[in-house]
């Protein structure tokens, strides 16, 4: 895959639902002993430019960075990926699989840290750079905050700083979750959500405008293991990620992230809020924010002109421009 940036986006596209040359998929081992699974793909090129690693949103799983990771593969960067903990083939900690649910939020810092030991162990070159999305963001930026040193810089697609409530105060969200599970009923749905189940229903329809990258999803759980599918949130996954968004958004935290992040927001995004994501930004030391007009949430599953922006942010941030002639 070689040319300009549109070129590659366009061999790109035909390739999502295959695996870069080389990716092999294995399990680290998390602190409290869960499996965490990540793929590896050592790089294209005998002088590696790094080690990029994919950290997904909520629901999703390493497969479908598929598209993005050629991409970057193709640019001389080994390829990584990993379901975070509740959703993909990763320890689930609620016997249903078809709810997602978490006991915290701390924990996937705990997962990221695990599989970037088991990707050095592996061989994987650095320095390493994160590419994530939504509740991968969010877990990115506690990441970072936790264990900078470790990460030169990170694409943060619609990052969840704080999720978008329609309007609903982030205290009576936490505490309406709170109350539901003091009741009991953490293992429940939260309202709108349900059992995973094909096709654009409830809040999947508000991801993307592209249909033909949206069935990607559908047909690797379809082709590669039924068990990738994880439904709606649960009322204890919901109370984590208040309490986690508060965390992220306390006095001096933002502040505390000292790598260069990239994040991108889409200008019609109804999953995270917008505006704190505007505020969270601000406060960064070193933070590129790029909007996105007319982009639903998942840009990485977004129509190719929405993903040549996405890109085109990208490239500038990493400084690849000489590797895309005109």
């Amino acid at each position: 895959m070689s040319g300009s940036l549109a070129e590659r986006l366009a061999a790109a596209r035909p390739l999502r639902r295959t695996a870069p040359e080389g990716f092999t998929l294995t399990f680290a081992t998390a602190p409290d002993g869960a499996q965490i699974r990540y793929g590896l793909a050592p790089a294209l090129r005998p002088e590696a430019r790094g080690t990029v690693l994919f950290v997904p949103g909520r629901t999703e799983f390493i497969e479908k960075a598929f598209e993005d990771m050629h991409l970057f593969h193709s640019l001389g960067y080994a390829m990584a990926g990993m379901d975070l903990r509740g959703q993909g083939l990763s320890h689930r900690e609620c016997a249903d699989r078809e709810k997602h649910y978490v006991t915290s939020f701390d924990m996937h810092v705990g997962d990221m840290d695990a599989v970037i030991d088991a990707l050095v162990a592996a061989g994987a070159p650095g320095p390493f750079f994160l590419a994530a999305h939504s509740a991968g963001s969010h877990a990115s930026l506690r990441y970072m905050h936790d264990h900078g040193a470790r990460i030169d810089r990170a694409v943060t697609v619609s990052p969840m700083v704080r999720i978008f409530s329609g309007g609903l105060p982030v205290f009576m969200m936490r505490g309406l979750a709170g109350l539901m599970c003091r009741m009991g009923n953490e293992n429940g749905y939260v309202p709108g959500h349900e059992a995973f189940k094909e096709g654009r229903w409830g809040w999947r329809a508000k991801l993307t405008h592209d249909d033909e990258r949206f069935l990607d999803e559908d047909h690797f759980i379809q082709t590669v293991d039924r068990d990738l599918a994880v439904g709606g949130a649960t009322w204890r996954w919901l109370l984590e990620a208040v309490k986690s968004t508060d965390v992220l958004n306390s006095p001096g935290y933002p502040e505390a992230i000292r790598n260069p992040v990239l994040m991108l927001q889409a200008g019609e995004d109804q999953i995270v809020d917008n505006k704190a994501m505007n505020a969270f930004a601000a406060r960064m030391p070193d933070c590129r924010l790029v909007r996105i007009e007319g982009a639903m949430h998942e840009m990485y599953k977004e129509t190719d002109r929405v993903r040549a922006e996405l890109w085109a942010a990208i490239v500038d941030f990493l400084d690849l421009g000489n590797e895309f002639p005109a």
